[in-house]
């Protein structure tokens, strides 16, 4: 789409092709052609100057108009390609300068997500992420997705290409990332993003989109951590809506209102933290704020529900909570080993 200026642009060329021809009927010879005006139109703007097609040598009124016209028609054609000039010219350095600093950018990001797709789905996953201020990066074959994100006001890097491509996820810095989400509508563009992706990133934790069941099996062999069956999860859903509404509308006011700061969250204890072996009486849950502990699952997949203030805190433990963005990024860097938070 041309940008306002341009069309004005296009406009008064028309205007000005349409106002020579009439000028040149009008004032050249009697016998002169609507073709023959158009010509002389043509060629006066475009200063080429064949000739008089037009019989002007002997009507005064006629040199009079040729000279307007020439002067008016000849500036407004010249400041037209200067400004499409100026146009593409600013437009291919704005994106090539776009794209070199989003580069750099991705360069010196590390546990980082990565989201494969940007429909409905992967909206809602960026969006996630970005109001829990998540680093992330996100991948879709077309352009346009950038400006749907700007429109919902989420200000991320987007690369436009095949997610499937090893050199696509590698400009992703795939290698480095924490996570990826793999949401596109295909089954098979799944299964496929998350092969290459496990094959440059083993450790790299996946999550993939499935829209037929039958395929659940395919994307875990594949390499897929977790896999979400949208048809499966719509029905347990519309299923709570019934037996359990007001849990349901707890759990949406904390993910999808967006006035509401709460999250059901997580942080999980590094190997060096200084608070493995120490209890969870420990951590001043009040002096953050309103974080609530809900939850403890080990690293060996043992759940404690509800834990007791003298509960021991194991080294890759996951703390569940209930927690603002503000109150998790306390508690990240209250568990962090010394040394990283030096």
């Amino acid at each position: 789409m041309f940008p306002k200026r341009l069309r004005q642009m296009l406009v008064i060329i028309l205007l000005i092709i349409i106002a020579g021809t009439i000028g040149f009927k009008l004032t050249g010879s009697e016998n002169i052609s609507i073709l023959d005006a158009l010509f002389m139109t043509a060629i006066t703007i475009s200063t080429v100057g064949y000739g008089d097609y037009a019989g002007i040598d002997k009507s005064p009124a006629g040199k009079i108009f040729t000279i307007i016209f020439i002067f008016l028609g000849a500036g407004v054609i010249a400041y037209l390609f200067t400004t499409l000039a100026a146009y593409i010219v600013e437009g291919e350095l704005k994106e090539v300068f776009r794209r070199r600093s989003m580069e750099k950018r991705i360069e010196k990001m590390k546990d980082h997500y990565i989201v494969c797709g940007i429909g409905m789905v992967g909206l809602y996953i960026v969006n996630e992420l970005y109001q829990t201020r998540r680093p992330q990066v996100a991948i879709d074959l077309h352009e346009n997705k950038l400006e749907i994100l700007q429109m919902h006001n989420i200000n991320i890097d987007l690369i436009v290409g095949d997610s499937t491509e090893n050199e696509i996820l590698e400009k992703a810095n795939v290698s480095k990332a924490k996570g990826l989400f793999a949401t596109t509508n295909s089954d098979n563009d799944n299964i496929v993003i998350v092969l290459t992706a496990k094959q440059i990133n083993p450790s790299l934790k996946i999550v993939s989109r499935c829209n037929d069941t039958k395929n659940l099996d395919k994307l875990k062999r594949a390499g897929a951590d977790a896999v979400v069956a949208l048809n499966y999860i719509g029905g347990l859903r519309m299923a709570s809506e019934m037996v359990r509404p007001n849990v349901t509308s707890f759990l949406d006011k904390m993910l999808r209102d967006k006035e509401s700061p709460l999250r059901v969250d997580e942080v999980q204890i590094p190997k060096e933290s200084p608070y493995v072996g120490k209890r969870v009486c420990d951590i001043d849950f009040r002096s953050m704020g309103n974080a609530l502990l809900v939850a403890l699952r080990r690293s060996d997949g043992h759940w404690i529900y509800n834990p007791l203030p003298d509960t021991i805190l194991e080294r890759d433990m996951n703390m569940i909570l209930l927690a603002t963005v503000e109150e998790r990024e306390i508690l990240e860097r209250l568990v962090a080993p010394i040394n990283k938070t030096a």
